[in-house]
């Protein structure tokens, strides 16, 4: 694989199969790490002995993971940032996931087969590689029978997902993201280092050898598009070397950039870390260039980021059964919206109150409020630089 096609590289994608392995379908998990940090890439972190399981946003990812894999569903989950660790860089974690596939359908020890069904997934920083997935695999990854993607809570966006996210609680994505986005293209690393302030080069610093918590606790409220950071930087996304980028990661964009097979979007209308109309702009351009695409706005008020995914692992669940099984998809662009998803009734058709029990233990009874626990958690255990 490569940080670009015309530049050679390796990365890792590591598998897991459940007792129970169906040998004839693979689920493309793809985690969010958000992070720039040599460790945080997921073929350690999943490993015994790493800090994995006992991370609060971690659990969140590990509940939809058991759910996949207790239903017999060999899972890959590549490291899609690359041997620059670049978080937030949509097109290089697109192919890396690709490239991931290809090498799982071709690991002989599996018994997979090169037509085997694919089914792919992601939530936030997983949904930028999953929608870049989704968006490249006519493309660079045609020989991968594709069934769908789904992608929730989706940075489709990258200049307005920093803008979201500057001088705000989540401030510390936007550190990880021009961090990332900077050491995936050199001209851009080039013009950037000189232009750091003494804390701009701390942040990319610790940006570089720090994961998301780390991360999200040492830089909260932070203004990274400012003076304080990058001298000029209130200008930073109008500079040509920078708008040159980051036009070319805005999924839905390209007509060449469209998905052929089914995806499943979902977003909570009052997501406070990441645009939801950024998302929905994407998922209505696709359908435009022919694409079929589900976008669910899941509309109850106290959904926040962190919430809408661990409320939607049931649907996420559906969406792979259902491609597996080649069900009916809506054609074109379907919009639906959704007040409290755990309420539908195939939760309950399904038997899944056991998944609603533990996904309300991780939340509280009470559906949210605003991602109440990951907010007090980092206001508790802030260490500002």
């Amino acid at each position: 694989t490569g940080t670009h096609e015309s530049d050679p590289a390796v990365t890792a994608t590591t598998v897991l199969v459940p007792y129970n392995a169906k040998r004839d379908k693979l689920v493309n998990a793809l985690t969010y790490v958000d992070a720039d940090g040599s460790e945080c890439a997921l073929s350690y972190t999943i490993r015994k002995g790493s800090n994995f399981p006992g991370d609060i946003v971690e659990d969140y990812q590990l509940l939809l993971l058991q759910q996949v894999l207790e239903a017999g569903y060999i899972v890959t989950l590549p490291d899609y940032e690359g041997k620059n660790r670049a978080f937030g860089v949509g097109p290089l974690a697109g192919r890396q996931s690709l490239d991931g596939i290809k090498a799982t359908l071709n690991f002989d020890r599996l018994n997979l087969k090169a037509n085997s069904p694919v089914v792919t997934t992601g939530y936030s920083g997983g949904a930028i590689a999953s929608g870049w997935t989704a968006a490249l695999q006519p493309s660079y990854g045609s020989s991968i029978n594709a069934k769908g993607f789904a992608m929730g809570g989706t940075p489709a966006n990258m200049t307005g997902t920093l803008l979201k996210l500057d001088n705000g609680l989540f401030s510390a994505f936007a550190v990880a993201g021009v961090t990332g986005i900077a050491y995936a293209n050199d001209d851009l690393l080039a013009w950037l280092t000189p232009r750091l302030t003494a804390k701009g080069r701390r942040a990319v610093e610790f940006a570089r050898t720090h994961c998301l918590v780390s991360t999200l606790l040492r830089y909260p409220f932070s203004r990274v598009v400012s003076e304080d950071f990058i001298r000029g930087g209130t200008h930073l996304l109008e500079e040509p070397i920078v708008t040159n980028i980051l036009k070319d990661y805005v999924m839905g964009a390209k007509k060449s950039q469209t998905p052929t097979a089914p995806v499943y979007m979902y977003h909570g209308r009052n997501d406070e870390v990441i645009p939801y109309h950024d998302a929905l702009k994407a998922g209505q351009m696709w359908a435009e260039h022919g694409a079929d695409v589900l976008f669910q706005t899941d509309t109850f008020p106290l959904l926040g980021h962190a919430t809408t995914e661990l409320v939607n692992v049931p649907n996420v669940l559906f969406f792979i059964q259902d491609r597996f099984a080649d069900k009916s998809f809506p054609k074109g662009f379907r919009h639906e919206y959704i007040n409290n998803p755990l309420d539908s009734a195939r939760v309950r058709e399904q038997a899944l109150q056991t998944l609603v029990d533990q996904i309300q233990n991780i939340v509280g009874d009470q559906i949210g409020p605003n991602d109440r626990a990951i907010r007090e958690h980092i206001r508790a255990h802030a260490r500002h630089a």
